[in-house]
Protein backbone atom coordinates (compact mmCIF):
# COMPACT_ATOMS: atom_id res chain seq x y z
CA UNK A 1 0.00 0.00 0.00
CA UNK A 2 1.23 3.47 -0.90
CA UNK A 3 0.59 6.19 1.67
CA UNK A 4 0.28 9.80 0.54
CA UNK A 5 -0.22 13.17 2.16
CA UNK A 6 -2.21 15.88 0.41
CA UNK A 7 -2.53 19.45 1.65
CA UNK A 8 -4.80 22.01 0.00
CA UNK A 9 -6.19 25.48 0.64
CA UNK A 10 -9.56 26.84 -0.48
CA UNK A 11 -11.96 29.73 0.04
CA UNK A 12 -15.55 29.39 1.18
CA UNK A 13 -18.34 30.33 -1.24
CA UNK A 14 -21.84 31.65 -0.79
CA UNK A 15 -22.97 28.00 -0.71
CA UNK A 16 -21.20 27.49 2.62
CA UNK A 17 -23.35 27.59 5.73
CA UNK A 18 -21.49 27.85 9.04
CA UNK A 19 -24.23 25.74 10.64
CA UNK A 20 -23.14 22.81 8.46
CA UNK A 21 -19.70 22.68 10.05
CA UNK A 22 -20.49 20.21 12.82
CA UNK A 23 -22.37 17.94 10.41
CA UNK A 24 -19.50 18.08 7.91
CA UNK A 25 -16.95 17.20 10.60
CA UNK A 26 -19.08 14.35 11.98
CA UNK A 27 -19.73 12.86 8.53
CA UNK A 28 -16.10 13.25 7.48
CA UNK A 29 -14.83 11.70 10.69
CA UNK A 30 -17.02 8.62 10.18
CA UNK A 31 -16.22 8.26 6.48
CA UNK A 32 -12.50 8.83 7.02
CA UNK A 33 -12.40 6.25 9.81
CA UNK A 34 -13.92 3.65 7.46
CA UNK A 35 -11.47 4.57 4.68
CA UNK A 36 -8.44 4.71 7.03
CA UNK A 37 -7.91 8.37 6.15
CA UNK A 38 -6.40 10.67 8.73
CA UNK A 39 -6.09 14.41 8.70
CA UNK A 40 -6.70 17.90 9.96
CA UNK A 41 -9.02 20.73 8.92
CA UNK A 42 -8.62 24.38 9.81
CA UNK A 43 -11.36 26.84 8.91
CA UNK A 44 -11.36 30.50 9.91
CA UNK A 45 -14.74 31.54 8.43
CA UNK A 46 -13.06 32.45 5.13
CA UNK A 47 -10.34 29.94 4.28
CA UNK A 48 -9.94 26.19 4.59
CA UNK A 49 -6.60 24.46 5.08
CA UNK A 50 -6.69 20.68 5.14
CA UNK A 51 -4.23 17.82 5.33
CA UNK A 52 -5.38 14.37 4.22
CA UNK A 53 -3.32 11.18 4.66
CA UNK A 54 -4.02 7.64 3.57
CA UNK A 55 -3.94 5.15 0.74
CA UNK A 56 -3.29 6.91 -2.57
CA UNK A 57 -6.55 5.76 -4.20
CA UNK A 58 -8.66 6.77 -1.18
CA UNK A 59 -7.03 10.20 -0.88
CA UNK A 60 -7.48 10.74 -4.63
CA UNK A 61 -11.18 9.86 -4.42
CA UNK A 62 -11.67 12.22 -1.49
CA UNK A 63 -9.81 15.06 -3.21
CA UNK A 64 -11.96 14.60 -6.33
CA UNK A 65 -15.07 15.06 -4.18
CA UNK A 66 -13.52 18.13 -2.57
CA UNK A 67 -12.77 19.68 -5.97
CA UNK A 68 -16.42 19.37 -6.97
CA UNK A 69 -17.87 20.64 -3.68
CA UNK A 70 -19.65 23.95 -4.34
CA UNK A 71 -19.13 25.11 -0.76
CA UNK A 72 -15.63 26.26 -1.56
CA UNK A 73 -13.64 27.61 -4.50
CA UNK A 74 -10.07 28.32 -5.56
CA UNK A 75 -8.95 24.91 -4.36
CA UNK A 76 -5.18 25.02 -4.54
CA UNK A 77 -3.03 21.95 -4.05
CA UNK A 78 -0.12 22.85 -1.79
CA UNK A 79 1.48 19.42 -1.81
CA UNK A 80 0.89 15.80 -2.69
CA UNK A 81 3.66 13.49 -1.60
CA UNK A 82 4.37 9.87 -0.87
CA UNK A 83 5.02 9.28 2.81
CA UNK A 84 6.46 6.48 4.90
CA UNK A 85 4.42 7.37 7.96
CA UNK A 86 1.49 9.54 8.90
CA UNK A 87 1.82 12.82 10.80
CA UNK A 88 -1.88 12.92 11.72
CA UNK A 89 -2.38 9.26 12.68
CA UNK A 90 -4.45 10.09 15.77
CA UNK A 91 -7.22 11.90 13.95
CA UNK A 92 -9.78 10.74 11.40
CA UNK A 93 -10.64 14.43 11.20
CA UNK A 94 -9.04 16.83 13.62
CA UNK A 95 -10.88 20.14 13.42
CA UNK A 96 -9.04 23.19 14.64
CA UNK A 97 -11.42 26.11 15.27
CA UNK A 98 -10.25 29.60 14.38
CA UNK A 99 -10.29 30.49 18.08
CA UNK A 100 -7.18 28.30 18.43
CA UNK A 101 -5.28 30.17 15.73
CA UNK A 102 -3.14 32.95 17.18
CA UNK A 103 -1.49 35.77 15.30
CA UNK A 104 1.90 34.65 16.59
CA UNK A 105 1.33 31.16 15.22
CA UNK A 106 0.30 32.47 11.82
CA UNK A 107 3.27 34.85 11.68
CA UNK A 108 5.65 31.96 12.35
CA UNK A 109 4.59 30.26 9.07
CA UNK A 110 3.56 33.27 6.99
CA UNK A 111 4.53 36.85 6.17
CA UNK A 112 1.51 38.28 7.99
CA UNK A 113 -0.52 37.74 11.16
CA UNK A 114 -3.73 37.16 9.15
CA UNK A 115 -4.45 33.49 8.44
CA UNK A 116 -4.25 32.97 4.68
CA UNK A 117 -3.14 29.44 3.75
CA UNK A 118 -2.41 30.51 0.16
CA UNK A 119 0.58 32.42 1.54
CA UNK A 120 2.12 29.35 3.21
CA UNK A 121 4.64 26.97 1.77
CA UNK A 122 3.79 23.27 1.77
CA UNK A 123 6.27 22.62 4.60
CA UNK A 124 5.00 25.63 6.52
CA UNK A 125 1.38 24.52 6.10
CA UNK A 126 2.21 21.04 7.42
CA UNK A 127 4.06 22.49 10.41
CA UNK A 128 1.18 24.89 11.06
CA UNK A 129 -1.37 22.05 10.92
CA UNK A 130 0.76 19.87 13.20
CA UNK A 131 1.25 22.70 15.71
CA UNK A 132 -2.46 23.54 15.65
CA UNK A 133 -3.42 19.97 16.57
CA UNK A 134 -0.83 19.85 19.35
CA UNK A 135 -2.52 22.83 20.97
CA UNK A 136 -5.80 20.93 21.16
CA UNK A 137 -4.28 18.16 23.26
Amino acid sequence: MMLVRLIYASTKTEHWNDYELKQLIDQSTERNRKECITGVLIFNRKYFLQCIEGKRSKVSELYARILHDKRHKNVQLLTLEEIDEREMERWSMCYVPDSQITQEMVLKYSDTTDFDPYDMTAKGALAFLRRSCELLN
